[in-house]
């Protein structure tokens, strides 16, 4: 059985920075939270999306649930290559 790519905790910071620019605070947050373990600041990150347009929540949203998940769409192909025809 084929497995979707890891990401890293490198990778996903590496990520977060692309979208959310290296000064952002909302980015200093989760850099934080992951390097430190830190459930309460990354909490505390995930609850200051509210104050970011759409667009930067959802690209967030998507990029940490890749990191959790994996990719679903990389996943969902993998399983219908595997299914019996």
């Amino acid at each position: 059985m084929s497995t979707a790519p890891t990401m890293t905790m490198d990778a996903l910071l590496r990520r977060l920075e692309e979208v959310l620019g290296a000064d952002s605070l909302l980015f200093r947050r989760f850099e934080r939270g992951l390097r430190r373990e830190d459930e309460g600041a990354l909490t505390d990150a995930m609850n200051s999306l509210v104050l970011y347009p759409s667009q930067t929540r959802r690209l967030v949203e998507d990029t940490v649930m890749n990191w959790l998940f994996g990719n679903r769409s990389v996943q969902m192909e993998l399983q219908r290559e595997a299914a019996p025809r």
